[in-house]
């Protein structure tokens, strides 16, 4: 089975669009979608509309729960809660009602096992994996509940978190990450996909993974899109400049 897995589309419809395109002439079975649909972006209900045309299982991110008030954004700097407040104001009825079904996670039952979906960690779904003391607690909890590998997003790095045989964590960039990736199935994996909408890792393309579960392999894909369009929606919505500009530096 070959599933594609993105996350942190955050209402960028440029990105997600050639995403969509570049998705076609890929041979898959499934996508997956990790959450945070909406938030940052211009176009929150043109995305979630190509997500629920297309029936793409999705699970809930931060930014789609901030969006719905289930809690209020007093962690986001300026600039985010600026955007989610205009998108609390955008956002279609139908399309927060569908926001509203998305569970925290999804299970796949693949050939290595079971696979854990969640936008952020195995432990909280709201937590960064972004030093060896969160993967470590990753990983414990991966090993308690028999998960074979887990997919995340919410960094916006992509990146793999490799278990070594004596139980701790290595972190391979997805720099490092050339071609597929043959992983160790009798070892435990946290595969971040980064994001399609709003990368941070100083390179401003779109990112998404391949999972092939019969080869056990991951492959990162890295795809452009027209980010001047994507800018001058942000800045016509009146969103903060600052959104629009950290797209092209990719930050």
């Amino acid at each position: 089975m070959k599933v594609i897995i993105f996350s942190d589309i955050h209402a960028n419809i440029d990105a997600f669009k050639a995403f969509l395109a570049l998705a076609e002439t890929i041979d898959h079975e499934r996508m997956y979608n990790l959450g945070d649909t909406v938030g940052y972006g211009a176009g929150p209900n043109e995305c979630i509309d190509l997500v629920r045309y297309l029936n793409i299982s999705s699970v809930a991110g931060n930014h789609d729960d901030v969006v719905l008030g289930r809690y209020e954004p007093a962690k986001f700097n300026p600039d985010g809660r600026r955007a989610i407040q205009w998108c609390r104001g955008e956002l279609r009825d139908e399309n927060a009602d569908w926001l509203r079904t998305l569970g925290d996670f999804f299970w796949i039952d693949s050939v290595q096992g079971k696979a854990l979906l969640v936008h952020g960690s195995p432990v909280d779904k709201d937590e960064y994996i972004m030093s060896k003391w969160n993967a470590e607690r990753a990983f414990t909890a991966m090993m308690e509940r028999d998960i074979a590998i887990s997919f995340v997003g919410h960094t916006h790095k992509a990146c793999l978190w490799l278990q070594e045989i004596d139980g701790s964590p290595s972190f391979k960039p997805q720099s490092e990450c050339e071609g597929s990736i043959s992983l160790d199935p009798s070892l435990k994996v946290i595969v971040n996909v980064g994001s399609i909408g709003q990368p941070r890792d100083r390179d401003p393309r779109g990112g998404f993974v391949i999972w092939d579960d019969e080869q056990h392999t991951i492959r990162f894909i890295r795809f452009d899109y027209p980010i001047e369009a994507a800018q001058k929606r942000i800045t016509d919505a009146g969103l903060p400049r600052f959104l629009a500009d950290r797209l092209a530096g990719g930050y």
